[in-house]
């Protein structure tokens, strides 16, 4: 796993690029092992024998649904971070 700075430059680049928003999840799964879904920060693998989030957030208008993003914990915490300086 990158160190922390790596990973803020990554939260806030997949933040810019709109590819995770920068707005609160509608709902956050608690820790739990992974499943090996790529990390929407890092990218790298969330494996079994590490913990991570599931976040979710729904839209509607013209493209009604739900998008699921899988987190490290690590990744998480540094996403909060600079989604919430993004937001001033």
């Amino acid at each position: 796993m990158p160190d922390e700075p790596i990973l803020r430059e990554k939260a806030r680049s997949v933040i810019q690029s709109r590819k995770l928003p920068a707005r609160r999840p509608d709902r956050i799964w608690g820790c739990g092992p992974g499943v090996g879904a790529a990390c929407s920060v890092c990218e790298l693998p969330v494996t079994k024998d590490e913990l991570e989030f599931e976040i979710e957030f729904t839209h509607d208008g013209d493209n009604p649904g739900l998008d699921k993003f899988h987190l490290h914990t690590q990744c998480f915490a540094v996403w909060e971070m600079e989604r919430k300086t993004a937001l001033g």
